[in-house]
Order: structure tokens, then sequence, then C-alpha cells
């Protein structure tokens, strides 16, 4: 700012000061110190939707009701190579569970694969373009197993938050916001398309509006991460069963599969 305008400037708001006590001179009934009427704020929209937030909780207790699930899942994720290089790959995986105590995770993409037996008190992987395998010791519980290989192996399985008890749990209590976008298509199907955030990462979820209502497509954002790299399912051919055979849940292991030690066969999941 000139010196030339800001003189200019104080001397108008001198010349409105004085213009400004001369009214209330006139005036006896105004005062300078007379409060102003409360300004009323205008309310705030809540953080995460009511509508958005209710799906979300009929959506948890579908799964986690369920005595036995199973679900086909097309898959596509993003790896960030050097120079912040996005690069997508793409995988498939089919997933089952019986409550209690048994898993069942075929995984394959375009960086290898794995296949996963959890049966009451056994979790086995098997790397199949290697041919190791390795089994170690669980709880017996989905829940506890599920934690326990996450904090001591640092293991997380594909898409393992829709195999708790309680799928929302953990997402409660990250969520900061959350939306309701519209009723948009996956597949032919019409499903209720909800979006939520946390810190670190932006989740979209498309429920099924017809039936049960299961994702039918998951797409999450890691925002923080470089490159913003993204994972997208897409969730099709959802059975509940009252039982699965035990069969399914037991490891089927070619014979000459050679076992290692369970830490050389994990591999991180996106």
């Amino acid at each position: 700012m000139s010196f030339k305008f800001a003189a200019a400037a104080c001397g108008a708001a001198m010349g409105i000061a004085l213009a400004l006590n001369a009214a209330l001179a006139a005036d006896p009934s105004a005062s300078p110190t007379q409060a102003a009427p409360p300004v009323q704020a205008a309310p705030q929209p809540p953080r995460i939707d009511p509508h958005a937030d209710d799906l979300l909780t009929k959506t948890c207790e579908a799964l986690g009701s369920a005595d036995a699930l199973s679900f086909h899942a097309e898959i596509l994720f993003d790896k960030v190579l050097p120079r912040t290089v996005k690069v997508q790959y793409a995988a498939e995986m089919n997933f089952a569970l019986e409550r209690p105590d048994e898993l069942v995770v075929d995984y394959h993409s375009d960086l290898g694969g794995k296949q996963l037996w959890y049966q009451r008190d056994t979790l086995t992987i098997f790397d199949e373009p290697h041919e190791m395998y390795a089994s170690m010791k669980v709880p017996s519980s989905i829940d506890t197993m599920l934690d326990q290989v996450e904090q001591t192996q640092h293991l997380t399985l594909p898409l393992s938050n829709l195999a708790y008890s309680d799928p929302c749990s953990r997402i409660r209590k990250q969520i900061i916001f959350g939306s309701y976008i519209g009723v948009n298509d996956v597949n032919g199907v019409d499903c209720d398309h909800v979006a939520f955030s946390s810190r670190n990462i932006d989740l979209q979820l498309w429920l099924d509006r017809s039936g049960k209502p299961v994702p039918r497509k998951i797409v999450i954002n890691y925002r923080t991460e470089p490159g913003s790299p993204e994972y997208i399912a897409v969730l099709s051919d959802w059975k509940f069963p009252k039982q699965i055979s035990d069969n399914r849940f037991s490891p089927h292991l070619p014979k000459d599969a050679k076992r290692i030690e369970f830490l050389k066969v994990k591999e991180s999941q996106p």
C-alpha cells in the first residue's frame, strides 16, 4: 500500500467516525455501547450424514450376523514406483468363512498369488509360484486370529474387515466425514453409493439395494501416501449358506510343496 493511499484511507475513516459521533449526539436514543442483537449461526450439517451412517450400519450387521458367507472379487490396485510413477495391477480373489473359526482365501494377482486356510487353531499359507507353505498356531476365532497375525506377523488379508463379527468397529474409529452420494450402478445392480473419509484415506462403498445390503464395489484412496494409490474391488457371487463343507477350509497342498518359516511367506497386501 502506498503512503498517499494509506493517508487518504485514514482521513476517510476519521470522517466516517466524526459523522457517526454527530449522529449519535443528535439522537439521544442511540448509544455506542448498545449491544447488537445476537446473530443466529446457520445450523451446520452433521459431519457424518445420518443416511450414510445408517446404510453402513445395516451392511455391517448383515455381514457380521451371517453364520457363513462367500464372495468373489475382481481387484485393481496401484503401486507407486520411484519418481512417483504409478502402475496399476490386477487380482482376483475367492473368499469364504464360517464362524467362528474357519476362513479360506484364494488370491491371485499380477504380482503373485497366495492361498490361505484357517481352521480352528491353525493358519496355513501357500505361496503357489514358489511352491512353499507355512503354518502356525493361532487363536480359535476369526476376529482374534486376524488381530494376532496383523500385530505379530504384520500380515493383513485382502478385504479382511469384511470377515470381522463387527465389520464397522474398525471403520467407525477412523471416520471423520461421511456422505450419501446417490443411487449408482455396479454391473447392472442399483446400489447406494456412500463415501467416508479418515485422516489418511477416502473410502467409497456401493451397497446393494435389492437384497442384502452387501458391498458390490469398494474404492480406497490412500491420499497421504506418495502418488495417492487406489485399491478397487468389485464384489460378486455373494452367498450366505447356513454351512460350508469343512473340506473347503482344509489345506490343499501339492505333494512337492516345501514347508518354510512363516515369516518368509508373508506378503503385504494393498
